[in-house]
């Protein structure tokens, strides 16, 4: 006479862990402090009550029971002063709780895909759809031909990818070299000579670097054309200009 197979299943859960962390739920106890003992018994009670079905979900059920019921006696067990090192015992349920953990938070990420998998049903794509031959307008017999228009669309797709430059508009020169030259020797000659100034004395109250950098060098096409005569006591004084004549001595004047 053949014997029937061992067959187990709990209805309504995914899992041993699923069982486990249901009951967690429902007595309201904290994952991280579970009482062993209380929730060993309520495991066994749960699974024994339940229809057989299934041999291949029993081994899993079974294996977990079995860890519950060894965690259960190594907390009953007192601690061996040898072998109990200086610092905090490890908590035998560690492993157990990481586990519900990580089943906890693959259980809310399943539940947020398949939210999105529900919201996705209500959705209805409509089918890609071409236009009736009805409404294609032909165009006339020798005006455009298919050539001519790619030819236009890679035109325009070509214009459309080229860098446009950008536009920057150059202000006109205030300051010009030719007209700083001849202001420079109408001031020079209006002092006279022997009468050199400052460098500074040749520029307006708040000059800017523009007319700065023209006085400079309408000063330097002077002096190179022996018009006015330059001097300087060191680098870091003051540069004095006059107007030139070769037999005029050189004085000094701010």
């Amino acid at each position: 006479m053949s014997t029937l197979p061992l067959t187990f299943s709990v209805q309504d859960y995914t899992g041993p862990l699923d069982l486990l962390l249901h009951l967690i739920r429902q007595q309201k106890i904290d994952i991280y402090d579970i009482p062993i003992a209380q929730i060993t018994s309520q495991y066994l009670d749960f699974i024994h009550h339940q229809e057989v079905l299934v041999l291949d979900s029993a081994g899993d059920y079974l294996v977990l029971a079995s860890t519950l019921m060894a965690i259960k006696s190594k907390l009953l067990l007192p601690d061996n002063p040898l072998t109990v090192a200086d610092d905090e015992p490890e908590d035998p349920r560690e492993d157990l709780v990481n586990q519900l953990l990580v089943y906890e938070s693959y259980q809310k990420v399943a539940g947020i895909l398949k939210e999105m998998a529900a919201n996705r049903h209500r959705r209805y794509d409509r089918e890609p759809q071409t236009p009736p031959a009805a409404t294609a307008q032909p165009l006339a017999p020798g005006l455009l031909t298919i050539d001519a228009l790619r030819l236009t669309m890679e035109r325009i797709w070509q214009r459309q990818k080229a860098p446009r430059m950008p536009r920057r508009t150059i202000p006109l020169e205030k300051h010009v070299l030719a007209t700083q030259m001849n202001r420079i020797k109408t001031f020079l000659q209006h002092l006279g000579p022997h009468r050199p100034v400052t460098f500074g004395r040749l520029l307006s109250e708040a000059p800017s670097v523009d007319e700065v950098v023209t006085t400079f060098l309408a000063v330097l096409e002077l002096l190179k054309d022996a018009t006015v005569a330059c001097t300087q006591e060191d680098f870091a004084a003051p540069l004095y200009v006059e107007w030139r004549q070769e037999t005029a001595a050189k004085g000094m004047i701010s």
